[in-house]
């Protein structure tokens, strides 16, 4: 890092914060307008969650992808291509009053945030070494903000203009922004390709032999379930108590920019010592504390407990993403092992948005769901003890 000049760093970091801002406004802008979706295209709880299930899983199928396009293209123009898909894809939406190809939009979503996000890690590992967690901290600082401000600005510009699809494709604007910015980092060299790129060859079966990589992708899981469950699902369990779209709009962005809080500060503080358990425990402690108090007294304090979770579950996120970095030896492992975590974590994290429109389905409220994420978050709270410091992680070629 110290060898790079002012003007580098500068592009580097503002090429990252503007291509992570890109990965989650086409699906935080959904949940505020789900139940106007839901009505206008009569849909069922459940058909209605898969629009952010979709992305959800499809950002876990399609990370294997990255390390092959990775290899192919070179990472920074691979990234490029990833961010083309997605703004592509959120400006289709303007045709989304047709299910299949609103769905199928959500799809292609889901692939180009897998490969960009899949490959941020290693770009970190690669040009900030000594800084994984706070500088894994500003990307996750300004994914959230990009998330925050979908959400907050969705009703808004239905109610101004009228129509959800506009409202949804709207954000496709960022994309143009982020490409532009990191269009002058695809012009580097990089290293020779190699002759096979292949799934198989990039991870051969001895790279599914280590208990860390288990271990850190079911962690990802659980943290990234919560985190998306909550994110669909916030804005409608409050809708059902009486709340009007604009309110509970209002509250999801509250969750989210709190989460903004949690993240800059909580990774910042991490980066003093490269023990990262205690961090890991405090957030989730937090996370479970505003979980418990919006299951069991929704309407008590609601954003004073809404603030207590986004901070929890904003604080988490960087660090779970951290991990990967930090047990890599160097960077092509960061590829693979960031690559097979997100795999494994956005694959299984995708039944919870699903499985509490189903129980919302079947029970007709969303008690039993939000209660089943606390104890989920108790689960993860467990695996803080193992991710002890000095573990380093080779899966290079």
């Amino acid at each position: 890092m110290t060898s790079l000049s002012f003007s580098k760093r500068f592009l580097l970091i503002l090429g990252m914060i503007l291509v992570s801002f890109n990965f989650r406004p086409a699906i935080s802008s959904v949940p505020p307008l789900l139940e106007l979706i839901k009505t206008d295209l009569n849909l069922s709880y459940f058909i209605a969650s898969l629009l952010t299930t979709i992305p959800t899983l499809s950002m876990g199928i399609f990370a294997l992808l990255a390390v092959p396009f990775s290899r192919f293209f070179g990472r920074e123009k691979a990234i490029f291509y990833a961010v083309f898909l997605i703004g592509i894809a959120t400006l289709s939406r303007l045709w989304g009053s047709n299910l299949l190809f609103l769905l199928g939009t959500t799809i292609v979503l889901g692939v180009g945030i897998a490969i960009a996000q899949t490959l941020l890690p290693s770009f970190v590992k690669t040009h900030f070494p000594n800084r994984a967690a706070s500088v894994t901290g500003i990307y996750a600082t300004s994914l959230t903000l990009g998330a925050a401000v979908a959400a907050g600005f969705s009703v808004p510009l239905f109610t101004h203009f009228g129509d959800w699809t506009f409202s949804l494709a709207f954000w496709s604007i960022f994309a143009i922004i982020a490409l532009v910015v990191w269009f002058p980092l695809t012009r580097q060299k990089r290293s020779e390709t190699p002759p096979n790129v292949s799934i198989s060859s990039v991870f051969p079966k001895t790279t599914w032999s280590h208990t860390w990589v288990w271990a850190i992708s079911l962690f990802l899981a659980l943290v990234t379930l919560l985190f998306y469950s909550v994110l669909s699902w916030l804005s409608p369990l409050y809708i059902s108590l009486g709340w009007s779209a604009n309110d509970a709009g209002l509250l999801l962005t509250v969750f989210l920019l709190t989460q903004l809080l949690g993240t800059a500060s909580i990774s910042t503080l991490a980066d003093l010592n490269t023990d990262r358990r205690p961090w890991i425990f405090f957030s989730l402690v937090l996370s479970a504390i505003g979980l418990f108090a919006i299951t069991m007294f929704p309407l008590l304090a609601p954003f004073l407990w809404v603030s207590v979770l986004g901070i929890g579950l904003g604080g988490i996120f960087p660090l779970s993403m951290t991990l990967p970095i930090d047990y890599s030896s160097d960077e092509k492992t960061a590829e693979k092992l960031t690559s097979i975590v997100l795999f494994f974590g956005y694959s299984l994290a995708a039944i919870g948005p699903s499985a509490i429109g189903l129980v919302r389905d079947i029970f007709g409220n969303y008690y039993l769901a939000f209660l089943s994420l606390f104890f989920i978050n108790i689960i993860a709270l467990l695996f803080t003890f193992k991710f002890k410091p000095g573990i380093s992680i080779n899966l290079s070629d």
